[in-house]
């Protein structure tokens, strides 16, 4: 498999366009953290209610047993306190729902904020980098293993190159090509191994 071009200049372009792609993958994931780290801190005051509940639950639970001991109205006396520590443990734990709450916001947010820009770099950069180590390893195995290679990829060239590219090399490349002489066909086949950054052979 062929990763990267021969020509240093096309290696150098390759490198420079993976080594941005690496940053700005990581800056994004950077970027849902900080997502997931604002909004996290809007359950500040879930937990400050909620400690504030759970602190009122035990001293009013405290305060029925107290209660409770004292003979003959410690249970109507304690009562009242029994029913305010439950009210108590019930708002501590919409406090502790309210965090959950936020904390799943705060991750599904900051999942989404990375996701959404690694996405647009791998739909915007990996189908061009694949098709080109596609091309460029078929091309650097047909070179190396196939007899008349040359051949192949003149025509390769003929076809698909730009007329802007061929008419550089002159119609006299393209009629030697046709009469079997083997330095057009080199010219065209380096044309199309140029293209994609690959050593002429």
């Amino acid at each position: 498999m062929k990763l990267y071009a021969d020509r240093p200049d096309r290696v150098l372009r390759q490198l420079l366009g993976d080594l941005v792609v690496v940053i700005l993958g990581y800056l994004a994931i950077q970027l849902g953290r900080a997502t997931h780290s604002r909004i996290a801190e809007l359950a500040a005051p879930g937990r400050e209610a909620e400690a504030t509940a759970r602190q009122l639950d035990g001293q009013l639970r405290d305060t029925a047993g107290d209660l409770n001991d004292t003979p003959l109205v410690g249970g109507a006396l304690s009562t009242p306190f029994k029913a305010l520590a439950s009210t108590s443990r019930a708002l501590a734990q919409q406090a502790q729902d309210y965090q959950d709450a936020v904390e799943r916001f705060a991750t599904l947010a900051g999942f989404l904020v990375a996701g959404f820009i690694l996405l647009i770099l791998v739909l915007a950069w990996m189908p061009r980098r694949v098709a080109w180590i596609v091309e460029a390893s078929a091309a650097s195995r047909l070179v190396r293993r196939t007899p008349g290679s040359a051949d192949l990829l003149a025509v390769r060239a003929l076809a698909r190159q730009p007329l802007r590219r061929l008419a550089k090399l002159g119609p006299e490349v393209v009629e030697g090509w046709k009469a079997g002489d083997p330095e057009a066909t080199q010219q065209l086949a380096r044309l199309e191994l140029d293209e994609l950054g690959l050593k002429p052979y």
